[in-house]
């Protein structure tokens, strides 16, 4: 009995061990990751995040040039520069041109690191330092908040290899930067839109009385098919009249591409239509659904209506209709730059159910074949706006 006795407690000390040994060992692994509530800024978790994102879609072993952030604060977009060239040297992946050879090169250049640079003159940049990939974005208010762009172009191919997309709440980092910077023209972040012209000079001797010129009425501005547009786009359809405020459609032009996801949570989207003209009554459909589902922010239509480039801010997603126009008018005449890949609709398929797909509508712009696609598909998108007959 007293052999027995003693087996049995040796047998429950030994449990009682592995039990204290899992129970520490499991709080170890299951303790909680850190959180914005640990001190670090939101811009910081936007900025790594950016950095995550390039790490899986750009090749690894590339040598990236971070060759600007625009923003109306010098001192933010340099912030979000150094950061991003931190991440990409701290995380071995890549290879970064050193900040040092940049300089001289916008210097030589006499361009900003806030400052607005084209996709051309980013790969002569970027195969001057032997570079395979420039990396390029923005940072500007969205209502109350921020939303930050960063975006890779393959140096040699002029294709997107991905963008991300972050919209933030105003942080205390952000205030502070734009607070205590002393070369930008704004203030609180707002953008200065012009510089007040400098007074006239006194006059010594009265001017002798002019005579006022003849009233005219101006010309009526009509665009053709094919033709650049107002806003730097081209004109891909004309439908005769200014019916309903407009008579033409612009597509944007290449360096307003993006690659996005139709829905990040495959939210179904009822009485999107499909005809020309439907296309920015579908974004407003599809934004009051979205606006109604935590998480759906970054996904195409939001990002087309969000959208402010060479000064217009009224772009949308085309209808499959509109975007068929596109195809036809445009890629298949070898004008706008177009990939022959698929690109988005903001037309949704009609039921949500196994024979119609969980999709919404896109085109390939390789063989004109419309489909549908995974809402939850990163594909590409070519903004549109409609223009008034002037």
């Amino acid at each position: 009995m007293k052999m027995n006795f003693k087996k049995l407690l040796t047998i429950y000390i030994y449990f009682l061990f592995l039990s204290i040994f899992f129970c520490y060992i499991g709080s170890c692994v299951s303790a909680p990751p850190a959180s914005s509530d640990s001190g670090i800024d939101e811009l910081d978790f936007a900025i790594r995040d950016a950095s995550d994102y390039l790490n899986t879609n750009i090749p690894e072993k590339s040598t990236l040039v971070i060759l600007n952030i625009q923003s109306d604060s010098p001192d933010l977009s340099e912030y979000i520069i150094d950061e991003l060239i931190a991440n990409v040297v701290n995380d071995r992946i890549f290879t970064v041109v050193d900040r040092q050879r940049l300089d001289e090169i916008r210097t030589e250049q006499n361009f900003q690191y806030s400052g607005e640079v084209d996709d051309n003159l980013a790969q002569q940049i970027g195969k001057f330092l032997g570079a395979q990939t420039i990396v390029s974005g923005a940072i500007g208010r969205l209502g109350s908040g921020y939303r930050l762009r960063v975006r890779a172009l393959n140096v040699l191919t002029a294709q997107v290899q991905g963008q991300f997309n972050r919209n933030m709440r105003t942080s205390k980092l952000i205030t502070d930067i734009i607070a205590s910077d002393t070369r930008s023209g704004a203030t609180s972040g707002t953008v200065a839109l012009a510089q007040s012209a400098p007074a006239a000079p006194a006059q010594t001797t009265p001017a002798p009385a002019q005579t006022a010129p003849a009233q005219t009425t101006p010309a009526v501005r009509t665009y053709r098919v094919g033709e650049t547009g107002p806003a730097g786009g081209i004109i891909f359809y004309d439908k005769g009249n200014n019916s309903s405020g407009w008579r033409y459609l612009e597509a944007a032009p290449y360096e307003a591409e993006f690659i996005a996801k139709w829905s990040i949570m495959n939210t179904f989207v009822l009485n999107t239509q499909s005809a020309i003209g439907n296309g920015k009554s579908n974004v407003q459909i599809i934004l009051d659904v979205f606006q109604r589902t935590a998480g759906e922010w970054d996904t195409a239509a939001q990002i087309c209506n969000d959208l402010v480039f060479n000064g217009f801010n009224d772009w949308f997603l085309p209808s499959i209709d509109e975007l068929n126009q596109m195809y036809g008018q445009l890629k298949r005449r070898n004008l706008g730059d177009f990939n022959d890949r698929h690109y988005w609709s903001s037309t949704g398929s009609r039921t949500n159910n196994f024979w119609d797909g969980d999709g919404a509508y896109a085109l390939n712009f390789g063989d004109g074949k419309i489909e549908l696609g995974s809402r939850t598909s990163g594909i590409y998108v070519r903004p549109i706006r409609q223009v008034a007959h002037q």
